[in-house]
């Protein structure tokens, strides 16, 4: 959208010359840079074993809870993920105030009616996004779970605020094994998770599970640029007997390989430095590198065909599609069963399974790193980074946060409207994420000898001490 207005008139140099437009986008800039008044208190009792963890569970807005937490963990969290509300057009149930949503604009000063709903969803979401970028570390991530609604703008702003160098991709969820066929024109199966790196150059790879021991992966690249590499001395390992191969031009077929120096081969190993020409599929820094590591580069005979043998520990980059069909990633259908194990009611509708956020934490992660939601919604990141340290014998920490948005909504004509999680006894969403949390500890209790199964509580509190209560209808993320 490229709609402009009196609020987007640049306050600074530091408005970027390109970028998403929409009204309102001014004063959402600057409520990422406006303090907040609350603050937050320890709620111990409702923790499990406060004392002696290092999960983090707040209750409260997030974008208050973001600017509070800012003081202590800045820079310290490894991954952000979030599933935030989806644009439905629906009233979203946080605080800011914004020119496109607020009744009291005249009609000419506001967003056109088609435009409102995208410009509450982008205001809503920009500080937070900023204030994500301050948690994570200088070689920290970001996820996005998002649909085809807000897919493209959500991209933006994520340049935008992340750097357009940083952006690492989309991945596809295949999300459900049935289609869904609300839309008329298709069904949809697959939504998006959009990842920004705070500096790409030092994310680590996506990467799940482990190479097949042994497998070799060719240098050759046919159709690929004309280089040389230069293997150094003692870096390959021949199977051709020893002895000495003069220059000599060894291309056959599409591939394309020139010896450039003359190989003394002595105890199955190059005794000197050599070069080849050809069309490669790394880069001389990458051979470098692998060298360096003491991976193992194998020449069977002449002509040289130059391959890297895999080890049984390295880990292997995912695909783009997470899908229950390729790489055991659940579907919705799993996250609702597994919700209702655990309550015996489906208390939230569409939740992430645990163990699609399992292999998120994994992809990215090692022992010890923080990890961040702060759309918490039933709690299936906690319980995901749970299963992900039990597996491999970590200890990861988790900050969630998730408002206390109430379960029942106000109708219309009077009464209420009530929801699953009402029915079984849970006032607030927040109530349902902390009670998953306690049935899901206690579930894994004595499976995991290393991992860290309790959590503190916090509540984002104003001046009086009171609790920064939602009084909104209950228009959650699917999380």
């Amino acid at each position: 959208m490229n709609v402009r207005s009196p609020d987007d008139a640049p306050e600074s140099d530091s408005l970027p010359a390109f970028g998403l437009i929409w009204p309102g986008k001014a004063e959402a800039r600057r409520a990422a840079r406006t303090p907040t008044p609350l603050r937050l208190r320890d709620a111990p009792e409702a923790g499990l074993s406060p004392h002696a963890t290092r999960n983090l569970l707040i209750e409260g807005d997030n974008l208050d809870a973001l600017k509070l937490l800012l003081a202590d963990h800045a820079g310290s969290v490894k991954l952000v993920y979030i599933d935030p509300p989806y644009n439905t057009g629906r009233p979203l149930p946080y605080r800011d105030d914004f020119r496109a949503a607020d009744p009291g604009i005249p009609d000419a000063e506001r967003a056109p009616v088609w435009l409102r709903p995208h410009a509450a969803w982008l205001s809503m979401m920009y500080p937070r996004l900023v204030l994500a970028r301050e948690m994570l570390r200088d070689d920290g991530l970001i996820f996005i779970s998002i649909g085809d609604e807000e897919l493209d703008s959500l991209t933006q702003i994520g340049r935008e605020i992340f750097g357009d160098e940083n952006f690492c991709g989309h991945l596809i969820w295949e999300r459900k094994k049935k289609p869904s066929f609300l839309d008329a024109r298709m069904g949809r199966v697959t939504e998006f998770i959009v990842c920004f790196a705070r500096d790409r150059a030092r994310a680590p790879a996506f990467t799940a599970g482990s190479v097949t021991s042994g497998k070799k992966y060719p240098f050759n690249n046919a159709g690929n640029g004309l280089q040389v590499l230069t293997f150094p001395a003692a870096s390959v390992s021949f199977g051709c007997g020893d002895g000495l191969i003069a220059p000599q031009d060894m291309s056959a077929g599409n591939i394309v390989t020139e010896l450039l120096d003359a190989v003394e081969i002595r105890d199955g190993a190059n005794r000197n430095a050599f070069r080849l020409k050809g069309e490669w599929r790394y880069a001389q820094a990458t051979l470098d590198a692998l060298v360096a590591e003491g991976a193992r580069i194998t020449i069977r005979k002449v002509p040289f065909r130059p391959n890297l043998v895999s080890r049984s520990q390295a880990r292997k980059k995912t695909a783009s599609l997470l899908s229950y069909r390729t790489n055991g990633v659940p579907t919705n259908e799993d996250g609702t069963a597994e919700l209702r194990a655990l309550f015996g009611a489906d208390v939230m509708p569409y939740p992430k399974p645990s163990g699609l956020m399992a292999y998120l934490i994994d992809m990215v992660t090692e022992d010890g790193d923080a990890v961040m939601d702060f759309f918490a919604g039933s709690g299936s990141t906690a319980h995901g980074l749970w299963r992900a340290d039990i597996a491999a014998g970590f200890r990861r920490r988790f900050i969630l946060v998730q408002s206390p948005e109430p379960t029942r909504q106000p109708r219309a004509g009077g009464g209420w409207r009530t929801s699953s999680a009402w029915e079984a006894g849970f006032p607030t969403m927040f109530a349902v994420t902390l009670e998953r949390l306690r049935r899901t500890a206690a579930a894994l209790t004595g499976d995991g000898a290393k991992a860290d199964l309790g959590f503190r509580v916090m509540q984002v509190i104003d001046e009086h001490g009171d609790p920064n209560r939602l009084d909104v209808p209950n228009h959650s993320g699917d999380q």
